[in-house]
């Protein structure tokens, strides 16, 4: 089948299903926002305190490569035990698409289930796209500090970031379906789930990547109208990216 044509069957089949669910749907990803939100605002307020912190005891200046390392990897540590949300974000619209139970108590599996093979899949996760996306991080960094800005130092972050983009984008893709592996077989090992994860997307990176980039438009319109749109958006995405991975795991493909 075209790949067009399995975008619009599963995106049409994303619509069937969420037809009457929008209501407590909406009321989980509010939850979940408000978590986020709280969880961001502790760990700006954590990473501020440790930084004044140290920069008093040892007298140091705030822009020292201690302090610089520090304000990566707080947030980064903290960033990694945010994302085990994720999983349980999988599990929820996976129950909707399966016909299961789903409640907004699913959005804690993670933290609930093996706590430690959850924290170790999501630091894999975190971890490709916090290292992917640093010259990007230190390019906005150093722009809000103020601090001048060679042309040498911005031409090199601006190659190094789009040659990190251009491996990022097909691992990301190959690592797409971990999250949802773990929820399908727990007695994995991460390495084990990763793996698979890697096989079933073997020859289907391009048509992920379309599925995707389909959204494009309407991602935009969410921008355009300032996210009123988000709450509807978010659930037809999320659906439509479990049934993608359903439909790997038929049994004509590769399990």
């Amino acid at each position: 089948m075209k790949t067009s044509a399995k975008c619009t069957i599963l995106k049409n089949s994303a619509k069937n299903l969420m037809a009457g669910k929008y209501y407590f749907t909406i009321m989980t990803l509010l939850f979940s926002g408000m978590i986020t939100l709280l969880f961001n605002r502790f760990t700006f307020n954590l990473n501020r305190h440790v930084c004044l912190t140290l920069i008093d005891l040892l007298n140091i200046s705030e822009n020292s490569l201690m302090i610089m390392l520090l304000s990566y990897m707080l947030p980064l540590f903290m960033s990694i035990v945010l994302g085990v949300l994720q999983i349980g974000m999988c599990l929820f619209f996976l129950n909707i698409v399966t016909g299961h139970s789903f409640y907004t108590f699913d959005l804690l599996y993670g933290y609930l289930h093996e706590f430690g093979k959850s924290f170790r899949l999501s630091s894999v996760l975190t971890l490709l796209n916090f290292v992917c996306f640093l010259p990007s991080d230190v390019f906005l960094d150093i722009r809000e500090s103020g601090l001048r800005m060679t042309n040498e130092l911005f031409l090199i972050l601006g190659v190094l970031q789009l040659v990190l983009f251009l491996i990022y984008l097909p691992v990301s893709l190959a690592l797409s379906q971990a999250f949802y592996v773990y929820l399908d077989y727990p007695d994995l090992s991460v390495s084990e789930i990763l793996k698979m994860s890697v096989k079933i997307m073997n020859g289907k990176k391009r048509d992920l990547f379309y599925v995707r980039l389909s959204f494009l438009p309407l991602f935009l319109l969410v921008l355009i109208t300032f996210g009123l749109g988000l709450f509807w958006f978010l659930p037809y995405y999320q659906v439509t990216m479990a049934l993608y991975y359903l439909d790997l795991m038929k049994p004509q493909n590769p399990s």
